[in-house]
């Protein structure tokens, strides 16, 4: 007899599966974990950042390519959560996605996710902000720095073609859309998910929502987070 699977939804997980939930992610990561042999290999031609080697994937997460229909049937979860998973597609993409998350999501279900807040990241751009660890040392800088756009893929050595052929055939890393709070509640309206409204960090009508937010990832202030209750038509 096989297990019933979670009732509650995680969209792009990385490689954090907390328990209660059915834990997907679209990453060569998930692949690979059942292939450790290859994923050493992988970080050895820097495909995969040096850093992955301590922190090896969970096997158990499911693989989901999210610019595709999801695998699962209508109204099958009561809760959907993603948290910086939006922002890596395009617009046409994240409206299919919220479309599939209205479809998936029971009535009276949850439907939350969470994204780099724009207007914060062009606010702290016109106050002169930087941050350290970007690179240069301007605001401008600072501010492409956190749109996370594509890499300058100016590395040399070694392994440098299979590194650009990685880039080009594995382009979720990379952002393709931005949101303020106007764009993404009307993202959800778009979607069918019109019930919705901004939220805090934890505030939620997930009861369990500390199992699966991580206050020290999204709470820095520049995080933009829209939680939807699906109505029942």
């Amino acid at each position: 007899m096989s297990t019933p699977l979670p009732e509650q939804l995680h969209l792009g997980c990385g490689g954090f599966a907390p328990a209660g939930w059915l834990n997907s992610d679209g990453s060569w990561h998930v692949w690979l974990a059942r292939w450790p042999r290859l994923r050493r290999l992988a970080i050895a031609c820097a495909l995969l950042p040096r850093f992955h080697a301590d922190h090896p994937w969970p096997e158990s997460i499911h693989h989901l390519d999210l610019r595709r229909r999801l695998p699962f049937a209508d109204q099958q979860f009561r809760a959907i959560y993603a948290s910086h998973v939006l922002e890596h597609l395009d617009r046409a993409a994240a409206l299919a996605l919220l479309r599939e998350c209205a479809r998936c999501c029971r009535p009276g279900g949850v439907v939350r996710m969470a994204v780099p807040n724009l207007a914060v990241q062009i606010q702290d751009y016109l106050q002169g902000h930087i941050l350290p660890q970007a690179p240069g040392h301007s605001a401008a800088d600072t501010l492409l720095h956190r749109l996370h756009f594509r890499p300058p893929l100016t590395q040399s050595g070694r392994f440098q073609s299979l590194r650009r052929l990685y880039h080009h055939l594995y382009d979720f890393n990379s952002h393709k859309w931005g949101y303020d709070r106007t764009s993404l509640l009307a993202l959800f309206q778009e979607a069918g998910l019109a019930n919705a409204n901004a939220c805090q960090v934890l505030e939620s009508a997930i009861a369990d929502i500390h199992t699966i937010e991580r206050a020290e990832r999204i709470g820095d202030g520049a995080t933009l987070i829209i939680e939807a209750i699906k109505g029942e038509r």
